[in-house]
C-alpha cells in the first residue's frame, strides 16, 4: 500500500514539474507588465501582450520600489491593448516604448504624476510643451471619398489639433500613424524631432507654423500623399532624409533663405531614395 502512495505522489510531482514550464503555451503567463528593480527604483521592461488584455496599468510600485521609468520597446508592437495607465511616480518614458500599437485609443496618467500628463487620451510632458505619443487608434472616424468613376469608398481618417503652447513634437510621436489625415500645428511650435510622422501615409497637407525652427532627420519620411509643403523662413534646419519616400509631394516653397539653412542628405522628396525629377522647390 505504501509502495502504492509513493507511487501516487511521484507521478503526481512529475506531472506538475511539466506543466510548470507550460504556462506561456497555455497562455496563462506574461499576463502582467514586467518589471525590474535596481538601486532602489523600478524600471518597465515589457507589457503583456495576450488576447483580451485591452487595458494595461503600470503601477506605482513594484516589490516597495517606485516605478520610475519605462523603458525603450517595453510597449511595442501590441496587438490588443486600447487603453494604457501610467502610475504616479513615472518619470522617463524612453522613445521607442509605445511604438506601432495599431489598436491604442488612449493614454490616461495619474493626476498626482508630476513630468507626464494625458488631454484627450494623448501623451504630454507636464508642462504641455513636448507631445510625445499619439495613440494611434484615437479619433477614427469613418468617411465616403468620391474615388475615379464617380464611385464612393468609405475610409477612415483621423484629424487633430495640437494644443497651442507644444513647442516639440517627440521623436517618434505619430509613428505609423497610418489614418492620420489633417493636422493642425499650432504657433508655438519650434521642434520636429525624428521620425516624428514617419509613415503617416494619409496624411495629405500640413501647416508649418512660422516660429518653427527644425525639422530632423526622416521628419516626413513616408508620408505618401502630402501634396504640398512650405517651409516657412524661421526653419534653420532640415534634417537627412526629411521628405523621403514622399512620392506626392512635388512643390516644396521655401520661404527661408538658402544660406540660412542647414540642409541634410536627401532631405528633398524622393521615390525610395531615388531623386523625383517632377519635384518642384521654390526659394522665395
Amino acid at each position: 500500500m505504501k509502495k502504492k502512495t509513493a507511487l501516487f505522489l511521484a507521478i503526481l510531482m512529475t506531472v506538475a514539474v511539466l506543466f510548470s514550464g507550460c504556462g506561456e503555451e497555455l497562455g496563462l503567463a506574461n499576463t502582467k507588465v514586467k518589471i525590474k528593480v535596481s538601486d532602489g527604483k523600478a524600471v518597465v521592461t515589457e507589457l503583456p501582450n495576450k488576447t483580451g488584455i485591452t487595458e494595461i496599468t503600470i503601477p506605482d510600485e513594484y516589490e516597495n520600489a517606485p516605478v520610475t521609468e519605462i523603458a525603450d520597446f517595453a510597449g511595442c508592437n501590441l496587438e490588443n491593448a486600447e487603453k494604457i495607465n501610467i502610475g504616479k511616480n513615472v518619470e522617463k518614458i524612453g522613445v521607442w516604448a509605445f511604438e506601432n500599437n495599431q489598436n491604442l485609443k488612449e493614454f490616461s496618467v495619474d493626476p498626482e504624476n508630476k513630468y507626464f500628463c494625458s488631454v484627450d487620451g494623448v501623451l504630454f510632458t507636464k508642462d504641455m510643451k513636448e507631445l510625445l505619443f499619439y495613440p494611434v487608434a484615437r479619433g477614427i472616424e469613418k468617411t465616403e471619398i468620391k474615388k475615379d468613376g464617380g464611385k464612393t469608398e468609405e475610409v477612415k481618417r483621423i484629424t487633430y489639433t495640437v494644443p497651442e503652447g507644444v513647442e516639440k513634437i517627440r521623436s517618434k510621436a505619430f509613428y505609423k500613424c497610418d489614418k492620420l489625415y489633417s493636422l493642425t500645428l499650432p504657433e508655438t511650435l519650434l521642434t520636429i524631432e525624428e521620425k516624428a510622422f514617419f509613415k503617416c501615409s494619409s496624411l495629405e497637407n500640413i501647416n508649418l507654423p512660422s516660429k518653427l525652427g527644425a525639422m530632423e532627420k526622416d521628419a516626413f519620411s513616408c508620408c505618401s500623399s502630402l501634396k504640398s509643403v512650405t517651409v516657412p523662413a524661421s526653419v534653420t534646419a532640415i534634417g537627412d532624409y526629411a521628405f523621403y519616400n514622399c512620392t506626392s509631394l512635388l512643390d516644396i516653397k521655401m520661404q527661408c533663405k538658402k544660406e540660412n539653412v542647414t540642409l541634410g542628405q536627401k532631405w528633398q522628396p524622393t521615390d525610395n531614395g531615388i531623386e523625383m525629377k517632377d519635384v518642384k522647390i521654390i526659394w522665395e
